[in-house]
């Protein structure tokens, strides 16, 4: 298991004001937000939503790339969302669910029993996947995924726990959050009214 601040660091470093990253609403958003303020990103999707608003930006935006930095815990609770991303297969989105095996506080997910949310995707039809267990792997497999104009899914195993960051991350709710996105996006010359 890899520290999944590790690799947001690195996952940073490798994109520009261009892409679109969209976050579930757990440690991953409070580890992103002093990462990454450039560009639009929309920081804590409730449980059950990254994903899925990551597939309708990415199709609203098909030249640019859209990251959904997911957990276990939220896209477990709608794994339905991994067939309509399959069917869709929109070449520009890259998904990364950071699996802790764990809800937040609240107790283990199913993957730290016998649930694998590759072998969920691979089934959706979702065919580049990967299972990422060191930041090694974690590089060559995200950083190529940047590279190219296809669908990618990869989970990263990460360990329970959050990086002592002092930030000043604040969960923004509706409108604050909505406007300050819909404002980056409106900054893109492709963003259509």
């Amino acid at each position: 298991m890899v520290k999944r601040f590790d690799c947001l660091k690195l996952l940073a470093s490798w994109i520009d004001e261009e892409v679109i990253t969209v976050t579930s609403l757990s440690t991953t958003a409070r580890e992103w937000s002093p990462l990454w303020k450039r560009g639009p990103n929309f920081y804590g999707l409730n449980l059950g939503l990254c994903l899925p608003f990551a597939l309708g930006l990415s199709l609203a935006f098909p030249r640019r790339k859209v990251i959904a930095l997911d957990s276990d815990g939220s896209l477990l609770l709608d794994t339905s969302a991994l067939v309509t991303v399959a069917d869709a297969n929109p070449s520009n989105l890259l998904a990364i669910v950071f699996d802790n095996q764990r809800y937040g506080s609240m107790g283990p997910t199913a993957t730290s029993r016998r649930a694998d949310i590759e072998k969920i995707a691979l089934g959706a039809g979702i065919t580049v996947t990967g299972t990422l267990k060191t930041v090694d792997e974690f590089a060559d497999s995200v950083k190529k995924a940047l590279e190219r104009q296809e669908l990618g899914f990869f989970v990263a195993k990460v360990e329970p726990g959050r990086e002592p960051i002092e930030n000043e991350y604040m969960r923004f709710d509706g409108r604050p959050m909505r406007d300050a996105f819909v404002e980056a996006l409106r900054r893109y010359p492709d963003y259509r009214r």
